[in-house]
């Protein structure tokens, strides 16, 4: 039996530069019967700790440092976490198409209940997030989260490519891209922008110069519809997968989220990236101010805690 799911939108930037694509990753998978015990791996006591570690805000920088920093009270995932999402359960021997994309950041609310942030176009409300490692029936039982929004899909959306997950299942083992990391969110920054970097489940960790803001993209969603929106642009590799994933900069040595990863450039999917080539891949991004704005909207409860980085 097969029932995949609904295509998700592609978009384009309609600039100087040409199209960009999203960058999420349809992955047929059947889901295996007859298996009683979950095969997907669990965190080893190091690993745990080392995830336990980032998950409440870190040691500030000295009261003079110059940068505002937002960091959740709580972050139950670290930036980098791997996800696939259906719209349904999957059932044993069932073909269906699963969407990986990766997560930004995550934050707690004054309830004690978990959210993650990722694209938009990564999924509708009420559709189920699974770790990228499910391959069995049980896997598929119960799902690690839920959208509760999306900022291309969900009723008065204002077409911001960010969408927000609840952590329903916060035991569920979640791969990772490299080791995890604190998590703080970019807020007031004294130097400008001048290089940018991102991790995604795809091409991990890439960094290039930043280009412009505030892009103007056309955005076409799978009922045909075009939607215009805007992005910050940056030169940094990027590919189907990377969606969803956050965007840095450096501030005072530690990796702080500026935006969500959103799309790459069209046509040039196939073509190598690295950094420093002369005519680098764009990627686009939803920058902090978008994002912020979506969480606020979703989850006007959040809890933060403002530092000096």
């Amino acid at each position: 039996m097969s029932a995949p799911s609904s295509p998700r939108a592609g978009w384009g930037i309609s600039a100087w530069v040409g199209a960009i694509l999203f960058a999420a990753v349809a992955v047929g998978l059947t889901v295996w019967g007859g298996i009683v015990t979950s095969q997907t791996p669990t965190a080893t006591l190091e690993e745990q700790r080392a995830r336990e570690a980032v998950q409440t805000p870190p040691t500030p920088a000295p009261a003079e440092a110059p940068n505002l920093v937002r960091v959740p009270e709580f972050a139950l995932w670290a930036p980098g976490t791997l996800i696939q999402t259906t719209d349904h359960y999957p059932q044993p021997g069932e073909s269906f198409t699963a969407q990986s994309c990766t997560v930004a950041f995550s934050f707690s609310n004054a309830q004690g209940r978990n959210f993650a942030v990722t694209a938009g176009h990564c999924g509708r409300e009420g559709d189920l997030v699974w770790p990228t490692n499910a391959t069995t029936a049980l896997d598929y039982a119960t799902e690690a989260g839920r959208f509760i929004y999306s900022g291309l899909y969900s009723p008065a959306a204002p077409n911001i490519d960010v969408g927000v997950i609840e952590i329903t299942d916060p035991e569920r083992y979640m791969e990772l891209v490299g080791a995890p990391i604190e998590t703080g969110v970019a807020e007031d920054i004294a130097a400008p922008l001048q290089t940018v970097c991102k991790t995604g489940g795809t091409t991990g960790y890439t960094c290039g110069a930043f280009e412009e803001s505030g892009r103007v993209q056309l955005i076409t969603t799978d009922t045909d519809e075009e939607r215009e929106t805007r992005g910050d642009i940056a030169a940094v590799c990027a590919a189907k997968g990377d969606s969803g994933g956050p965007v840095f900069r450096d501030v005072g040595g530690r990796a702080t989220i500026i935006g969500v990863v959103s799309g790459t450039e069209a046509g040039r999917s196939e073509e190598e990236c690295y950094e420093g080539m002369d005519n680098p891949r764009l990627m686009s991004y939803s920058n902090v101010e978008q994002t912020m704005q979506v969480v606020s909207m979703v989850v006007p409860d959040a809890l933060w805690v403002t530092q000096r980085w």
